[in-house]
């Protein structure tokens, strides 16, 4: 490999590699009987999701949302077309969890019943990837498929940036920055922590979390070094700071400061320096494997994990936490990368040739 290559010619492996990274430590997250005790700070790689989306969404799409070649309705089926079809299977398998748990007169979360009104009204909202009018009692989200509050709020995110943040100077998209991180100062106060945009009181804190990281994303990709270096040690650093960042444990007092210096300062920095090195070939590998399974662990990783454990019961023995948890995620890597390979990719292509033929292909 060359000392040096150029971006553009490059598809950024290493942003993979975090991303599928962050998408592991969410599962951790939401398996928290099978593995152990949460990890504290793991919930915020979501916002890093957000900001690699801005950075590369402004290089998939950018130059042609500016120049016209591209519309904006035309954009917006791409990103439609890039997240439902592994939603639509999640939102199906979890929607039969329910069911399941509910005619078997069994609790869901904390001791919360399925109600078969939510549960109806959740679903129709849910096919239309619409939050539901009323936060879910048995789940307490805004969406049967959990992790999908995210992906609404980065569609919103995907309008503003296709009607006007490819093409807006860096006063406006700086205002956006500005008064999102405000947002986020008051979130991070009233809740103690940035974790929160999931239910209907909390969606001024996720939309603040989207915009800023986003907006900042988009940025970097604007301002980034034009030119990749080989730096194999400088990527397995990038990618030791993203996992010392979500398991970094943080006293509660400390939290809300921990978390505003995370998005505001760390992530930014960290995606500015991974996107401008070329990691070393076992590495790229290995951070191409999980970028690829990445928007397939996060959202079907809650579904999986609640059928696992109706399957497989015997998953839910302390004695056998947490091997029978690991095994677990191991298993959903390898089930996500599957569909991904196997099953979203070929039907992209399909729907990218039939619906998007002159537009420019989309790396998530």
């Amino acid at each position: 490999m060359t000392e040096t290559t150029h971006q553009t010619a490059n598809r950024f492996v290493l942003l993979d590699g975090l991303r599928g990274i962050a998408a592991l430590f969410i599962i951790q997250r939401h398996a928290e009987p099978l593995i152990g005790e949460a990890l504290p700070s793991s919930y915020l790689g979501v916002d890093l999701f957000f900001a690699l989306s801005g950075f590369v969404l402004a290089h998939a799409y950018g130059p042609a949302l500016v120049e016209g070649r591209m519309s904006v309705g035309r954009f917006m089926k791409a990103r439609l077309m890039r997240l439902y079809p592994l939603y639509a299977i999640g939102l199906m398998l979890v929607t039969a969890y329910y069911i399941h748990m509910y005619f078997a007169g069994l609790p869901v979360m904390a001791e919360e019943r399925v109600v078969p009104d939510e549960l109806a009204l959740a679903f129709v909202t849910g096919l239309l990837f619409l939050p539901s009018p009323i936060t879910i009692s048995f789940n307490a989200a805004l969406f049967l498929v959990h992790p999908a509050w995210s992906l609404f709020n980065e569609l919103v995110a995907n309008v503003v940036f296709a009607l006007r943040g490819a093409k807006a100077g860096l006063r406006p998209v700086l205002v956006v920055i500005g008064i999102s991180a405000l947002l986020l100062v008051v979130a991070a106060l009233q809740f103690e922590r940035l974790h929160a945009g999931f239910r209907w009181p909390e969606m001024y804190a996720g939309m603040a979390r989207v915009f800023f990281s986003f907006s900042v994303g988009m940025l970097i990709y604007r301002y980034r070094r034009k030119v990749m270096q080989v730096r194999p040690f400088q990527s397995l650093a990038c990618l030791a700071l993203l996992v010392g960042v979500l398991a970094s444990p943080t006293p509660k007092d400390m939290r809300w400061i921990f978390d505003l210096t995370i998005v505001f300062l760390v992530w930014p920095a960290l995606l500015y320096w991974a996107s401008a090195i070329v990691p070393g070939r076992r590495t790229a590998s290995v951070a191409g494997l999980l970028g690829t399974a990445s928007y397939a662990v996060y959202v079907l990783h809650v579904p999986l994990l609640f059928w696992a454990q109706v399957i497989w019961p015997e998953v839910n023995d302390p004695a056998a936490t947490p091997y029978a948890g690991l095994t677990l995620v191991a298993l959903i890597l390898a089930i996500s990368w599957g569909l991904t390979v196997w099953f979203d990719q070929p039907f992209q292509k399909l729907l990218k040739k039939r619906i998007l033929a002159r537009a420019p292909a989309l790396q998530r």
